[in-house]
């Protein structure tokens, strides 16, 4: 396990190193000048130039990419043009609120995902594994944002069970935190239960052909304990890692649902900074999101080795 994960750190932290220099890269090849965008309409020179030394905007690329990754390295993200604040502190308030969006998505594909799966495994060549195929493949083609807008019109505007947007924190209401957070969530948690639920019915079908499940049979096993003690928990060591990486996608993936439901999380947040070129915004944004993608992978095959003893050798 030890040079697992001296392996694994060894690749995460060049990794991350490159994802930094593009995002930096990428955010320079952007039309306009930032300075220009900062000065308000008026644009006076002198405003301009100031603002262009004093964010160092005058200086050669990769004297500004130095001057930044020495200030990441020591845990200062830079601050806001637009806000004013420390970008740091930014992070702090938006990243729980991804989470807490990321986690009971996650908990709605695994609540939905898992059971359509096995039952679809079962029912191999049924309506009921033709049903659940429909459902992956919507599921998987659906846009988010579009299903977002249609959830709104029903639940909002038609019958009025739900707010249409807007977020209460946890520490305010636990209660109305929830409703805020049910349609975003559903929203989400419908794509990943779509992957989920291929993942499980394939597992499924492959533990079922396993020769531990034809010696439970000859012994008379009932095939409910078949199905729950025997060939479930090896067909679930493969979803426990694609969970994984899927919550590390669902942090990524929240920009236009956040957007939607106007959830002040880190797409908002990422997208409010790219309409007013607050280029440090955006580039903390990413490598964070990138670096809890890393964490994840990091995560998942730990759990994988964990979880699968013929690996630990």
């Amino acid at each position: 396990m030890k040079t697992l994960l001296l392996r694994r750190l060894a690749v995460l932290l060049p990794t991350l190193l490159l994802v930094s220099m593009m995002v930096f890269g990428l955010q320079k090849l952007l039309p306009g000048d930032p300075a220009l965008a900062l000065a308000g309409e008026e644009r006076n020179p002198e405003v301009i130039e100031y603002l262009r030394q004093k964010y160092r905007f005058n200086e050669p690329i990769p004297v500004q990419y130095g001057i930044w990754l020495k200030a990441l390295v020591h845990g200062d993200f830079g601050t806001s043009v637009r806000t004013r604040l420390p970008i740091g502190t930014m992070l702090a308030e938006k990243l729980p609120v991804t989470i807490e969006l990321a986690s009971l998505s996650m908990l709605v594909a695994l609540l939905v995902g898992l059971p359509i799966g096995i039952l679809a495994a079962l029912g191999r060549g049924t309506p009921l594994d033709y049903g659940a195929s429909l459902f992956g493949l919507a599921g998987l083609s659906i846009p988010h944002f579009w299903l977002g807008i249609m959830l709104i019109l029903l639940f909002s505007v038609n019958l009025g069970w739900l707010p249409a947007g807007g977020f209460v924190p946890p520490t305010e209401s636990i209660g109305r935190n929830l409703i805020s957070m049910l349609m975003p969530a559903l929203v989400l948690g419908t794509g990943t239960a779509a992957i989920m639920m291929r993942h499980v019915r394939g597992a499924m079908i492959e533990a079922m052909k396993q020769d531990y499940v034809r010696t439970a049979r000859a012994k008379g096993v009932r095939e409910r304990s078949i199905v729950l003690r025997h060939a479930l928990p090896n067909a679930l060591i493969p979803v426990v890692t694609l969970g994984t990486l899927q919550f590390g996608e669902l942090l990524a993936g929240a920009v236009l649902t956040e957007q939607v439901f106007s959830i002040p999380g880190f797409g908002k947040m990422v997208v409010d900074g790219v309409f007013s070129r607050d280029y440090a915004v955006v580039q903390a944004v990413v490598l964070c999101t990138a670096a809890i993608f890393l964490l994840m992978s990091l995560i998942a095959d730990i759990a994988y080795v964990l979880l699968n003893p013929r690996l630990r050798t």
